[in-house]
């Protein structure tokens, strides 16, 4: 799974499925999911300015890549060494998810250095 991200500074991302195949979930501006739908090799999809996408592999794979509409391209993560969530401090982190600090906390600690995620090892 690709964390969810969003272009910071209004580029389009263009995004073409080379091989492979998943699912991809698009969330506009004002959360509301625009786009949850199965992706395989050969699918096109564009994400418009400011929106958050995912993308999450079957166990086959999944590759893509995505031409971006500016040349200087600024991306923001939920996760990992450029996370959203570093910014927000503790105590709104406890009273927007409405948790105790230890809940707080344990979600803090994780994945914040990766914005690809694998399963566990079966």
């Amino acid at each position: 799974m690709c964390s969810p991200g969003f272009s910071c500074d209004s580029a389009l991302q263009v995004t073409y499925i080379v091989r492979g195949s998943g699912r991809v979930q698009v969330v506009g501006v004002d959360g509301k999911r625009v786009l949850e739908t199965t992706i395989k090799g050969g699918n096109l999809f564009i994400v418009p300015r400011f929106f958050v996408v995912s993308k999450i592999a079957d166990p086959d794979g999944l590759e893509w890549f995505s031409i971006i509409t500016t040349p200087n391209p600024i991306f923001t993560h939920l996760a990992g060494r450029t996370s959203a969530w570093k910014a927000l401090s503790p105590q709104v982190l406890q009273a927007s998810f409405n948790v105790a600090s230890d809940v707080e906390q344990q979600f803090s600690s994780k994945r914040m250095s990766d914005a690809i995620f694998f399963p566990p090892p079966n």
